[in-house]
């Protein structure tokens, strides 16, 4: 099968986003039923995997048909992931024109013809579309190895786009299940909400077909016996193998807040992952950037002639590297929270993932602390009002490295990771931690002494204070991975800026129901959608107060 390796790599680059669509045309004479659809599938498995290629294509493509518009904060789902840790409460940027996500991090986007939501909408409605046409061609019940591998790929993928979309549309499930959320589409209904339109379903009718579609992947897994490493030679890790397919149901389960369900998933993710944590030592210098690693469990897999890569500087990197050219060296700097950076003590090896306010880190070389020199280039920089200044801020990130470590690089190639199997352990000590707090707090403090910070101690007593104390972790270790919003929203906590140095007008402190944190449904759906009107979208709201500092 790894001669699939070429063909899977020539979707990608090509974004084939139809690549099922010449099985739907007419064949020898007619249109071709579901069972001559296998047939040819199975005799040529390429197109299979071209159609699974194409599920993938939306992590790195622009949302819309023409090239006219795609903004600079619009290549796929790389740029949703920045988008939503942008709205967060731990990843800021400058009041800058120079960062793209400043919209989402000022929260006067909440509009339905706003730039967010349409570029997540479409980014991820997209993808569903593609999963979509792999399933409407490879029957449930196939009895070939290889398509039930093809057939999880498609139903993995679309599980994790529905995962998603529950969160950015509407509240927590455990909140009000029955509040509506985002409208299913899958291959059985797809002609027919083309024709009539679909209403928004109910949060639990979404995470009922989350589960769903993630029950069947697993088994289809586990019946084809197929590793995504014997189906390619390059970055395997770009596919949903069965620890991934473990772990994107474990993702669900906590966001359902069913801890004991999360905790086996956890578990089942790490066990039959055949990878392990970084080192102490391999995160004490800037890196992430490399599905090849043994922590990555899934990632997308980006390639020199990709066009995010050849755009120049509409790309992941270019709006987070701190040693990669791009929009960071032009001021769109990104930085952590001060309350959390000031949480971490200095025997932990990630306080050096990010500058310390004299802009050192015992993280990095001497060439990288003169590299990132010339860019302290002004006075002191405020925290106040909106400012073009190109000089790099305090607390800046110098966790992702540059691709193959080229100091300036501006090929920026590097992958984006979707899940490591830290991830897993802190679902698993929280989720153990919720009816166990002894037996949590153990998997915590182990999993942190032995990858993070050897003098580290737990001191929660209460399932309330290790949940806390794992969200911190969470908010540590996967700082910059596109989960902390998917975390405040699970967890129902809403936003709290305060003290934490980002601009005045966008400190905010926000309510768990606060509307802000929701998108609207984009104005072109409603248009569209004749089953979803503008009164059954979520509220319209401009940008929210900000929190005004006392006087001295």
């Amino acid at each position: 099968m790894k001669s699939y390796n070429k063909i899977l790599a020539v979707a990608l680059v090509s974004a084939s986003l139809s690549a099922c669509a010449d099985l739907d045309t007419e064949y020898l004479g007619g249109y071709v039923t579901t069972e001559q659809k296998e047939e040819v599938l199975e005799q040529n498995s390429d197109r299979a995997l071209a159609g699974v290629a194409g599920c993938f294509a939306a992590f790195i493509n622009s949302n819309f048909d023409s090239d006219d518009s795609w903004g600079h904060n619009d290549f796929g789902y790389t740029s949703v992931m920045i988008a939503l840790d942008s709205k967060g409460q731990d990843m800021i940027g400058k009041f800058s024109g120079y960062n793209w996500f400043v919209r989402p991090e000022r929260m006067n986007d909440v509009t339905p013809d706003g730039p967010s939501t349409s570029i997540i909408w479409n980014c991820i409605y997209k993808q569903i579309g593609v999963a979509n046409n792999v399933l409407l061609t490879i029957p449930a019940d196939t009895d070939n190895d290889e398509l039930k591998f093809f057939r999880a790929q498609a139903l993995g993928v679309r599980a994790f786009d529905y995962w998603v979309l529950a969160q950015v549309y509407q509240f927590n499930y455990s909140v009000n299940p029955s509040a509506p959320c985002v409208p299913i589409v899958t291959d059985e209904n797809m002609e027919q909400v083309a024709a009539e339109g679909a209403p928004r379903a109910a949060v639990s009718e979404v995470y009922d077909q989350i589960l769903a579609d993630l029950g069947e992947c697993i088994e289809l897994l586990q019946a084809s016996g197929i590793d995504p490493a014997s189906v390619m030679d390059s970055k395997p890790k770009r596919m949903v193998s069965l620890p991934v397919a473990y772990g994107l149901r474990a993702r669900a389960y906590l966001s359902m807040h069913k801890y004991s369900e999360a905790a086996a998933d956890a578990q089942n993710a790490i066990n039959n992952f055949s990878g392990r944590p970084y080192s102490r030592s391999e995160v004490s210098v800037p890196t992430f950037t490399s599905l090849d690693d043994a922590a990555w469990m899934w990632g997308v897999a980006i390639a020199e002639t990709d066009r995010v890569v050849t755009s120049g500087i509409i790309n992941f990197p270019s709006h987070m590297g701190s040693f990669n050219y791009g929009y960071c060296q032009y001021g769109a700097w990104r930085w952590i929270n001060l309350n959390l950076y000031n949480s971490i003590p200095d025997t932990d090896v990630r306080k050096g993932w990010w500058l310390d306010e004299n802009y050192e880190s015992p993280n990095l070389t001497t060439a990288q602390l003169n590299y990132l020199a010339n860019y302290i280039n002004e006075s002191a920089v405020t925290y106040t009002g909106q400012s073009n200044s190109t000089c790099i801020m305090p607390y800046t990130q110098v966790k992702y490295n540059s691709y193959l470590g080229v100091l300036g690089q501006s090929t920026n190639a590097s992958d984006v990771p979707l899940m490591r199997v830290e991830e897993m352990y802190l679902t698993l000590a929280e989720a153990t931690g919720m009816t166990s707090p002894v037996q949590g707090k153990e998997l915590l403090e182990s999993f942190v002494k032995n990858y993070r910070d050897p003098s580290y101690s737990c001191t929660a007593t209460t399932s309330d204070e290790l949940q806390e104390e794992c969200w911190r972790q969470r908010r540590i270790e996967l700082w910059g991975e596109g989960l902390s919003y998917f975390d405040v929203m699970r967890m129902n906590k809403g936003i709290d800026r305060v003290g934490a140095l980002y601009p005045t007008e966008f400190t905010y402190q926000l309510a768990a129901d606060d509307a802000h944190l929701l998108y609207p449904i984009p104005l072109d759906e409603i248009t569209a959608n004749r089953q979803i009107t503008a009164d059954d979208n979520n509220p319209t709201l401009g940008q929210p107060d900000p929190v005004i500092p006392d006087e001295e």
